[in-house]
């Protein structure tokens, strides 16, 4: 499969990615910054995902009304989020409006107003989205068992940040936050679509002409996965857990293998866990595994939501499961069926301008180049039985399990190994 891959970098130091997809007629744009929750200090927890609402709520010369009103004049859709390591803002048009969408990108980086009013405003809305996420015992969950396995690093703190930090955010620590993180050396701009490289190019270097800021280096803490067992007593209709184990960093040379590992685990409705869990015995509606990668760590967990009185059953089965892999391994069918699935699952993401502008930005954040759809093809192609079997042993090790839990629980219903 041919693909239209391209790279620039601009004098400043951005970086330009662009894949044409001349059969398409829309075209997505992400302006992605190496800045997330990760790199704040404790006292500023939160405040990159507050910048991420703030960008849209005024410019110099856009109102937040403006700026809502552009995007739909053109029926374009407009969103951004924050995770652990990245921020991201991106747009999708019709290729047409391609320029109007740079215009808008360029413009809230360039020219936030961070406007006192707008602020307190949406400090309210971030508080409520805050009391949502503790509303929802399969979100905060993720958000408990961070904080327990990564102690006290960065890594740890939620997203969101806290009610007590974002209620006391001022306009100018915002503001200087955003001149020392969102700089040139920090962003990546990804395009997918109906468009030429040459375009992006210019129309980008047009929009940040002038726009020149080096990027501060920044101290890195060594990462450990703290293990040990969490119970969290809240009155719910269902124990949620969420257990896990020391995992892989984005660019490990095993990450396929542990594609395929997390696939045959609980990444598939084939997979063991939704096979025996749910299917077999029907102790839970939701069960799954999945993997959680960084620039320097990682981590694989299982998730699952049942009944108290199935809680014991559901944690049991999960084990034994866990154990089962890893004493007999994983069968060559498993290995066949998990490849098939995510080789289908890769090629079916091709179909969408914003999952390849995706494609394009990570592959430069987490790898430094990019990969084609052959490339990753030919890559889970190529994961081995040894591999697989050699991932298992390293990674199911129940010295390093981590597992929290919430709901109405308590220590007497965990297996006795785990009290």
């Amino acid at each position: 499969m041919t693909e239209g891959y391209r790279k620039s970098v601009l004098p400043n130091g951005m970086r330009i990615l662009t894949e044409r997809m001349p059969h398409v007629r829309s075209v997505a744009v992400g302006v992605w910054v190496e800045t997330g929750s990760r790199h704040e200090i404790e006292a500023r927890g939160g405040v990159s995902h507050l910048i991420e609402h703030l960008v849209f709520k005024g410019t110099a010369t856009r109102s937040a009304e403006a700026i809502a009103r552009t995007m739909d004049s053109v029926g374009g859709q407009m969103d951004a989020f924050t995770t652990k390591e990245n921020t991201c803002f991106y747009v999708q048009v019709l290729d047409e409006h391609l320029p109007l969408a740079v215009d808008l990108l360029t413009d809230i980086l360039l020219h936030p107003l961070f406007d006192a009013e707008e602020l307190e405003r949406e400090k309210s809305v971030v508080l409520q989205e805050i009391r949502m996420v503790e509303d929802t015992p399969d979100d905060i969950i993720h958000d408990l068992f961070a904080a327990q396995i990564w102690g006290g690093h960065p890594l740890a703190r939620p997203i969101l940040g806290t009610r007590e930090l974002v209620t006391g955010f001022h306009r100018d620590a915002i503001a200087e936050y955003f001149g020392e993180e969102y700089v040139p050396p920090r962003i990546i701009i990804a395009v997918a679509g109906n468009v030429t490289h040459d375009q992006v190019v210019e129309l980008f270097g047009r929009g940040f002409n002038g726009y020149t800021r080096p990027a501060r280096s920044r101290a890195s803490d060594a990462v450990r996965l703290a293990p040990g067992v969490n119970i969290v007593n809240k009155a719910l209709e269902q124990v949620h857990l969420v257990m896990g184990f020391p995992g892989l960093a984005h660019a490990a040379p095993e990450r396929y293998a542990m594609f395929v590992l997390n696939d045959v685990i609980g990444g598939s409705m084939s997979s063991r866990l939704f096979q025996e869990v749910r299917e077999r015995q029907g102790l839970a509606y939701s069960v799954h595994s999945g993997v959680q990668a960084f620039t320097d760590t990682g981590l694989m967990y299982v998730y699952a939501a049942t009944d108290e009185k199935n809680f014991s059953k559901v944690l049991k089965s999960i084990l034994k499961e866990l154990r089962d892999v890893k004493k007999h391994g994983v069968t060559e069918e498993e290995l066949r069926r998990s490849k098939d699935h995510l080789k289908g699952s890769l090629m079916l993401s091709l179909e969408s301008t914003s999952s390849r502008m995706n494609r394009l930005a990570k592959h430069e954040l987490h790898l430094g180049s990019f990969l084609t759809i052959d490339d990753m093809l030919a890559s889970i192609d190529g994961v081995r039985h040894d591999e697989v079997q050699a991932l298992v042993s390293q990674v199911i090790d129940e010295d390093q399990l981590a597992l929290t839990t919430l709901g109405p629980l308590d220590r007497r219903n965990l297996p006795a190994e785990l009290r």
